[in-house]
């Protein structure tokens, strides 16, 4: 019986080697199968690098229809209106978390250009005010003309011919002209660092020397767009102190003109 075994086992042991080596790559890749695939892998991404790299016209003509769309926008005119969604402005294309603070709840302004974010995905309209500020509005997404929808943004009208403007409106630039002058800075606080306003220089003048004083202001249109100033203060008794001042709305620029007025920012 022993014997049997042994030989059952030498012809098992026998068979085994033999095979081993009649087939000694069986389950393993010959080198040039790896070279085959590594070059079939290399022709796969180049072909998937020249996809990513090569540019679709379909995409840069969508873009340049879009821009030139937007462009269109430049030059016109529209005034904020006080809405429960009123338009949002900005004052960086790159920062749309820090917004523009209007001024005045209905403030005229004009769309001056069509920018984009520094990284390039995002497209704003950069919008001068009447106030003399710049801010940036969203141009995607047809948000502009959302706005218009919903009556947070009146479109303007460009006139069609010479006009006479009315009352109210004369005295509203009249206003906006004194306002400026009001708000125009002279000098820097040595204890602050900050310049004072023609105000605030008039007030600090009543608190700390002259507790009578007493001004006020009036605007004479001299040209298109362009006003004098005149600031009047005194205490009563004797003439009082006139200051001039020029300033162009378009601008909104403020010259001092008299020697009364230029001393104020000596």
């Amino acid at each position: 019986m022993n014997v049997r075994l042994s030989v059952l086992m030498v012809f098992i042991a026998s068979f085994y080697f033999s095979f081993v080596q009649t087939y000694p790559c069986l389950g393993q890749h010959s080198p040039k199968d790896s070279l085959f695939l590594l070059a079939k892998n290399e022709e796969g991404s180049s072909a998937k690098e020249d996809t990513k790299v090569a540019p679709i016209p379909a995409i840069e003509a969508y873009e340049k229809e879009k821009l030139a769309k937007l462009k269109r926008n430049i030059g016109k005119r529209f005034v904020t209106s006080p809405t429960v969604n009123p338009a949002e402005f900005y004052e960086s294309p790159d920062d749309p978390g820090r917004k523009l603070k209007v001024k005045r709840e209905k403030d005229g302004f004009v769309i001056t250009e069509v920018v984009k974010n520094r990284l390039g995905t995002m497209n704003f309209y950069q919008v001068k005010f009447d106030t003399g500020q710049t801010g940036y509005l969203s141009a995607d997404g047809n948000y502009l003309e959302i706005k218009i929808t919903e009556k947070s943004l009146l479109p303007i009208a460009k006139k069609t011919g010479p006009s006479k403007k009315t009352s109210s409106q004369l005295k509203a630039r009249a206003f906006e002209a004194i306002e400026l002058v009001k708000n125009h800075t002279t000098l820097i606080d040595p204890a602050t660092g900050k310049k004072k306003s023609v105000e605030i220089r008039m007030i600090e003048q009543k608190s700390k020397s002259f507790p009578n004083l007493k001004w006020g202001y009036e605007a004479k249109q001299i040209g298109k767009d362009k006003y004098r100033v005149t600031q009047s203060s005194g205490e009563g008794a004797g003439p009082p102190l006139v200051r001039t001042w020029i300033v162009d709305l378009t601008t909104t620029d403020v010259i001092s003109e008299n020697l009364a007025a230029k001393e104020m920012y000596r």
